[in-house]
């Protein structure tokens, strides 16, 4: 059997549609996985045994500069990998529906009900529920689940096999010195893409100075979310990593005792690869992880919707470094 699944972006949801892959191959081993992706995160899927085929696609930068020329490109790329048996869009948007549509012509996704973008739905054949309040491995699992007639439980996420994998490359190597033998290394993701899912970088370097006995490195991205983590690098012991790709990245997280960071993509790998870690809620749910002994969530006590986030709340910022601190000790005891 021939299937696509179409999951574009974001990035921790990437990852968390990719936990399922491993029990479709398991129940279906002759499935022939296809993936569309959004091209600026195909290196997350990359050397993962499960998935056959990885089809990149750049529609953010058709969005940014529409050109006729450009949708050609895409479109042939993506009919090019067909035929398909079956088509299963986990995104249930607009731009992810048309993609699968002109994938093949059998499409299943999420009812009207479930899909972010409702009017997605009239290009399916087959729909399903989904709760979006449910914990966010589990809602994909369990679209995938109905799409493909097997089964896919929590208890089988839980005790997943680790599926983020990379090449360890030149630019890996370059960090191991980063790396201590003698101390706990602990990596900190200080910022995400919505400023409410952020914890501040002040608030940060106080959480340094109380984990000071460990190895504290810092994650940043964009130049801006450098500069916020050179603030935590200047008042406390914490070293800022260089610049990364995806695979190095995956790498660092790896080579990691622990992570700490907010609810944002690159703090979601080490679940995905069986890594200790803790997460910070504010703005949204911690039923965007899913908790396991070694992966636990640390919430503002805000009252938030389990489907739809406020992006002006900031309360992540009143999480108490020395809560974190304490959590930190409870994980690598």
């Amino acid at each position: 059997m021939r299937v696509a699944i179409v999951r574009l972006t974001a990035m921790g949801d990437v990852i968390h549609t990719l936990a399922s892959i491993q029990f479709i191959k398991a129940e279906n081993p002759d499935t022939h996985i296809t993936w569309f992706v959004e091209e600026k995160f195909a290196e997350i899927l990359r050397h993962n045994p499960d998935i056959d085929t990885i089809v990149p696609v750049n529609l953010h930068q058709l969005k940014k500069s529409p050109s006729l020329s450009h949708l050609k490109t895409i479109i042939d790329t993506v009919q090019e990998a067909g035929p398909f048996d079956l088509v299963i869009d986990v995104q249930g948007l607009i731009k992810s529906a048309i993609l699968a549509r002109v994938a093949g012509e059998n499409v299943a996704g999420l009812d009207r009900k479930s899909a972010k973008e409702g009017i997605a739905t009239l290009l399916y054949r087959h729909t399903y529920p989904v709760d979006c309040a449910e914990i966010a491995p589990y809602r994909f699992a369990s679209l995938l689940a109905q799409a493909l007639n097997l089964t896919i439980t929590k208890e089988m996420l839980l005790h997943k096999e680790p599926y983020l994998y990379c090449q360890i490359d030149e630019a890996c190597r370059s960090i191991e010195p980063f790396f201590s033998d003698q101390k706990k290394n602990i990596v900190i993701v200080t910022a995400a893409s919505n400023a409410s899912k952020t914890y501040p970088p002040e608030k940060f370097a106080e959480l340094a100075h109380h984990l000071k006995e460990h190895n504290l490195l810092l994650i940043a991205g964009s130049e801006a979310e450098r500069h916020s983590a050179r603030i935590i690098e200047e008042h406390s012991s914490a070293k800022l990593l260089p610049p990364m790709n995806l695979n190095t990245l995956k790498y660092a997280i790896f080579k990691a005792d622990l992570l700490i960071g907010g609810d944002t993509g690159p703090s979601h790998m080490a679940w995905a690869m069986n890594r200790p870690s803790i997460l910070l809620f504010g703005s949204t749910p911690k039923s965007m992880m899913m908790e396991t002994p070694i992966n636990l969530a640390i919430t503002s006590g805000a009252k938030v919707h389990p489907c739809r986030f406020d992006k002006s709340d900031r309360s992540i910022a009143t999480i108490p470094p020395e809560k974190i601190a304490q959590t930190v000790q409870k994980v690598l005891a």
